[in-house]
């Protein structure tokens, strides 16, 4: 470091160089851009743990959607059974298909199960007045789910 001299009436004054006009430390340079890469690093992270959380939300509002979807078509079943005690043989479901598959009520009820809910698989069984019903469903690359519903028409 460099100290300047300045003669003022015949004294020699020495000065010392101002912060800003020293020369920085060697290993100085370049700590901003550490810090700056940090900050852009912990940024992203961040950003990265919202995409993540972003995208478990969209799955489990699809999973809510679909467990109401069935929910209904199971109800829907029902009251049109209510509606229909004499024919409520009619409204078996195996295999995913009528055991009268020219009875238009449950026809119509199966492929909206099918178009309702993804590989929608429907079963309804009949024991007296005990009627059960099974709603199967999977998403593409997810374990499947399933709804039970079981309830009693007296004819």
């Amino acid at each position: 470091m460099r100290s300047r001299q300045d003669w003022r009436g015949g004294v020699l004054i020495m000065k010392t160089p101002k912060i800003s006009e020293q020369r920085p430390h060697k290993y100085g340079h370049g700590f901003a851009m550490i810090e700056v890469l940090v900050a852009v690093l912990l940024f992203m992270l961040g950003i990265l743990a919202l995409v993540g959380l972003n995208a478990t939300m969209n799955k489990n509002v699809t999973q809510a959607k679909l467990r109401g979807e069935a929910s209904f078509l199971a109800n829907e079943l029902i009251g049109r059974m209510w509606a229909d005690t004499p024919n409520l043989a009619k409204y078996v479901v195996t295999d995913a298909a009528c055991s009268d598959t020219s009875y238009a009520n449950c026809t119509q009820w199966v492929a909206k199960v099918q178009h309702a809910l993804p590989s929608g698989r429907a079963t309804v069984e009949l024991a007296g007045s005990t009627i059960d019903i099974t709603l199967n469903w999977a998403m593409p690359g997810e374990a499947p789910s399933a709804l039970q519903v079981s309830t009693n028409i007296n004819p």
